[in-house]
């Protein structure tokens, strides 16, 4: 068990004072003061969660912040995923946006040029910033400047049907394995009955997730330049569309259609997933599985997307002090602590990284996880600019279409990389 500086933000949470705070939001308008001496007031906090047990997962935490501050009533206000950008633009237009913030990448950039997010570099530059593991910081940064701070970061693996493998006298994957010898294994996996394939080496190998093992991407995370027409982007595409067409490792969709999941159900040996998918395997495959880290496809070693959940300050808020307190204990402080256990949320500071080893369902090389977080092979794949969730969605769509109909990759992604520069004014 880990003790020092994460032993000491437990023993603070154990500490705090049990005093009621006052509720409600009459509460913020109240003369009268709390316990402490310090006048109630109400933060609210805007979040997506498509079920009641998430919501309330969450307010465990941000109760926990309320112990330690007895007169800051903490209220979330919840949005699907789906819809969350377009309400957080609708509420900041009608004057109600909440004091705090869930971001989705995609959204950032947006939120920033429309002036919603408070500028937090005076505050972060207070923080010891080797606390955080590497990468972290500069994930909610937007052209340099700090209008957010990550609450969580993970990224998906390579999970796998260790019973299969067995059966097919394959050995399981290394950490530090290559796509070459994944695409081995795949075939190796794969079993056809005639024409018709029976069992498929993977269930999907994820656009994204392919391109960021080959060391590329759509648009260069850090200049936003597309990058949609360069060698490895391209090399990456065509291997996707091998992988369904040529070797048969991968079902098409119409192969998926009305199935929820071939790898539970034991049709593909190997899928992407998440921390957040592991205890749903352990409940319900009927198989061993383990996990390890994407194949390398680059002269930069393993890499893995980041998948994180930066939070942001409404830059209006009333309450910019006790804000950033509720921002900086759940980013660095005692909520680091509590959030695996509580909501299965990855930390993002090095005293608990660790704690991915007892999440529910947590695999036996979880530890690959671990090390991910903290090497720096968890990167960014995606930059902060406004346009990217249409670019995103018009490549996507070519790359369907390119794979559906089997026709050569090159041509069409160059065409759309110079639509794209043209169209949306970028390099």
């Amino acid at each position: 068990m880990k003790f020092g500086k994460k032993a000491l933000y437990s023993l603070a949470l154990l500490g705090a004072t049990l005093l009621a705070g006052c509720g409600g939001s009459d509460a913020a308008d109240s003369a009268e003061t709390s316990g402490n001496g310090e006048e109630p007031i109400t933060l609210t906090i805007m979040t997506w969660n498509n079920n009641p047990e998430g919501t309330k997962k969450e307010q465990e935490i941000l109760d926990a912040f309320t112990k330690e501050n007895p007169h800051i009533t903490i209220k979330q206000v919840s949005a699907t995923y789906d819809e969350y950008n377009e309400r957080v633009l609708t509420m900041a237009a009608g004057g109600n946006l909440p004091d705090l913030i869930w971001t989705q990448p995609a959204g950032y950039a947006t939120f920033v040029e429309n002036g919603l997010l408070m500028d937090l570099s005076d505050q972060v530059d207070k923080l010891d910033l080797d606390e955080l593991q590497p990468g972290v910081i500069e994930l909610g940064q937007v052209d340099g400047t700090q209008y957010g701070m990550i609450r969580d970061r993970s990224t998906v693996q390579m999970a796998y049907n260790k019973d299969m493998f067995d059966e097919a006298g394959i050995e399981y994957p290394e950490d530090d394995w290559t796509m070459d010898e994944f695409l081995e294994t795949a075939k190796a996996l794969t079993v056809k009955d005639g024409d018709r394939t029976t069992q498929f080496g993977i269930e999907n190998f994820y656009l994204k997730e392919l391109l960021t093992a080959h060391g590329t991407n759509i648009m260069d995370p850090e200049t936003a330049e597309i990058t949609l027409d360069a060698p490895k982007t391209i090399e990456a595409i065509e291997l996707s569309q091998a992988m369904i067409n040529e070797y048969n490792v991968q079902p098409t969709g119409a192969q998926t259609e009305g199935m929820s999941s071939l790898f539970l159900s034991g049709v593909a040996g190997m899928s992407m997933a998440g921390p957040w998918d592991w205890v749903e395997f352990e409940k319900n495959a009927a198989f061993e599985f383990d996990i390890v880290p994407l194949p390398s496809a680059s002269d930069k070693g393993t890499l893995s997307p980041a998948a994180y959940l930066p939070i942001s300050i409404n830059a209006e808020t009333d309450y910019p002090e006790e804000a950033w307190e509720l921002l900086e204990f759940l980013t660095y402080g005692g909520g680091q602590d509590i959030q695996a256990d509580i909501a299965s949320a990855v930390p993002v500071v090095n005293r608990a990284t660790d704690d991915v080893l007892s999440f529910a369902g947590a695999p036996d090389n979880a530890q690959a996880l671990v090390d991910q977080l903290e090497n720096g092979s968890v990167v960014p794949n995606t930059p902060y600019q406004k346009d990217v969730p249409e670019i995103e969605n018009r490549v996507t769509a070519l790359v369907e279409t390119l794979n559906l109909n089997n026709t050569p990759v090159e041509g069409p992604l160059k065409e759309l990389a110079e639509e794209l520069r043209a169209e949306f004014g970028l390099k």
